[in-house]
């Protein structure tokens, strides 16, 4: 291992070809231009601080998962008003694991409104359904419909 470059993150020795910093642990070390991998939008437009719109995909510098994090959310993970994703959290949520006030998914746990084929939520539709009113095959509830 020829050591002749110095990772962007901490600046420690690392070798030209290095996948990943020993100490720090951040992606490509050698390279001083490399964002991460995957994708991020975000609109110009922001309210009380998030961008209305926040699209991302993918792995920030250090490896980590980016989080889409807006009014409108997307991504693998995405927080927001109206969220779309893997898991999704927010108002109205729609993912494979979600959570909010509204929600659809797979897994849906929710304030209000879940629908999916595992449903939590005071009105919960799905195969497995658990809340106050319930719809589906297996459910346990106060009124089940």
């Amino acid at each position: 291992m020829a050591v002749s470059a110095q990772c962007r993150e901490c600046g420690h020795a690392v070798a030209n070809d290095a996948a990943k910093c020993k100490k720090c642990g951040a992606l490509r070390p050698a390279d001083p231009d490399w964002k991460g991998e995957g994708f991020e939008w975000k609109s110009r437009a922001s309210w009380m601080g998030y961008p209305l719109v926040h699209v991302a995909f993918g792995c920030d510098t250090r490896g980590r998962p980016r989080i889409a994090r807006g009014v409108i959310a997307v991504g693998q993970r995405a927080i927001g008003a109206v969220s779309c994703g893997i898991v999704a959290g927010g108002i109205v949520s729609i993912g494979v694991v979600s959570c909010g006030v509204i929600s659809l998914g797979v897994v849906s746990v929710a304030f209000a409104c879940a629908i999916g084929v595992n449903a939590i939520a005071p009105y919960a539709i799905g195969v497995t359904a658990i809340g106050f009113i319930v719809r589906g095959i297996a459910t346990v509830g106060w009124v089940a419909q």
